[in-house]
């Protein structure tokens, strides 16, 4: 399983991700109160690197290997395992940045990568490649546009700002989140395989289904 991951995980484009994301964590505890959209990205580039441990540009041939999808899955999880272990250690290290908030900062990187990993591991379910350069740029799309404009911040508050915010609302959206992929990605396919049980097979027509 080490064999494997040291081949299929890109383990350049991780340290490159990691450490752009370790950067913008240094900003913000340099300067929060000014830079604090740089928190949010950060935890957008987090997500966005961790996904690109999972696509398998070969899915078609790699499915018909003897090691199943779980086992692959979780020998490229030492990638995704490697950052966020890294995303813990900086948010430690620059906790005087986030108003007393360092836990919910790191919960917030956790949640967005069990979600994104979550979602590319159901893509590769039903067959998909898992395209990880799409989901990965809609991620850092995504979390820099809330990050920057805050739509609705009073209501849904996904990045915080400063102790006196809504802390503790955000921390039940984020908890959220992987429930929420968890079930969009269980329910269909229970569905799907209900629909197929339910089936009534097919009755013989004509002189076939004759019997003499």
């Amino acid at each position: 399983m080490i064999r494997y991951a040291a081949r299929a995980v890109p383990w350049g484009l991780l340290g490159t991700g990691a450490g752009l994301m370790i950067g913008l964590l240094l900003l913000v505890e340099r300067w929060p109160y000014t830079l604090w959209p740089l928190q949010g990205i950060a935890v957008g580039l987090l997500a966005a690197t961790v996904v690109w441990c999972y696509p398998e540009p070969a899915a078609a041939l790699v499915d018909t290997l003897p090691r199943g999808l779980f086992w692959r899955t979780t020998a490229r999880s030492a990638g995704a395992l490697a950052v966020v272990l890294l995303w813990l250690i900086a948010v430690r290290e620059t906790r005087t940045g986030y108003f007393g908030h360092a836990t919910d900062v790191a919960w917030q990187g956790i949640a967005l990568v069990v979600a994104a990993a979550g979602f590319l591991t159901w893509q590769r379910s039903r067959g998909s490649d898992a395209p990880a350069r799409a989901v990965s740029a809609a991620i850092v799309g995504i979390a820099t546009c809330i990050a920057l404009a805050r739509p609705s911040a009073d209501v849904v508050p996904i990045f915080p700002y400063t102790a006196g915010d809504d802390w503790s609302t955000s921390r039940v959206l984020w908890s959220s989140l992987p429930v929420l992929v968890l079930i969009g990605a269980t329910v269909p396919a229970r569905s799907a395989r209900g629909g197929r049980r339910g089936e009534a097979p097919e009755r013989p027509s004509g002189r076939a289904g004759r019997t003499r």
